[in-house]
This record gives structure tokens, C-alpha cells and sequence, in this order.
């Protein structure tokens, strides 16, 4: 099984394929910022070291209203899933942006 790594924390989630990331950090119960979990606020924001699931369209344009990248390095923990191998999350990310600063 896909491993999830939380960084600084070092904290690891080993869960099934197709598993989302905030999924993931509750099961462990590693802490994360989130809000809504269904992609309307923004605030489970993390920085990606990994390969996951294409981002949908919902997700690409909140991150776009938020003026964050969508070149696959940040997403959205409510909505990215882990594919078949593991992934870092880097949650201090949570602490460099605001998810209301594209507004």
C-alpha cells in the first residue's frame, strides 16, 4: 500500500490506493488544516511532493481564485487521492498562505 509522509512532522499514513489526503491525515490523526472538505473554501491546502490524481475542475479553479499553482504542487488535501505509490505532504505550507488572499 501507498504510504502518505507528513512533513516536519514525519508522521505516516499507510492507506489503500485512491485514498484522499485529508482522509489520510484523520486516519493517523495528524493535524491539517481543513475547512469545508468538499472543495469550497480552500483552507486544506498542502504542498506535494508525489504523484496523485488528476485535479478535477473544481479544484484547479479554487486553487486558480487563490492564486496558487496548478502545476500539480499544490492541492487540495479534501480532494487529491493518493495513487499507487507515496507521497510527502509538506503542512507548513498551511502556515505561508491564506486561503482567502484570491479574493
Amino acid at each position: 500500500m501507498p504510504r502518505v509522509i507528513f512533513k516536519p512532522s514525519g508522521n505516516v499514513s499507510e492507506v489503500p490506493e485512491n485514498t484522499k489526503i485529508l482522509v489520510a491525515a484523520n486516519r493517523i490523526k495528524q493535524d491539517i488544516e481543513f475547512g469545508c472538505a468538499s472543495c469550497r473554501c480552500g483552507t486544506c491546502g498542502v504542498r506535494i511532493r508525489g504523484s496523485l490524481s488528476p485535479m478535477k475542475a473544481n479544484e484547479k479553479d479554487l486553487l486558480e481564485k487563490m492564486h496558487l499553482s496548478l502545476d500539480g504542487t499544490i492541492r487540495l488535501a479534501c480532494q487529491a487521492r493518493v495513487l499507487d505509490s507515496d507521497v510527502e505532504v509538506d503542512l507548513d505550507f498551511q502556515r505561508e498562505y491564506s486561503p482567502d488572499q484570491g479574493s
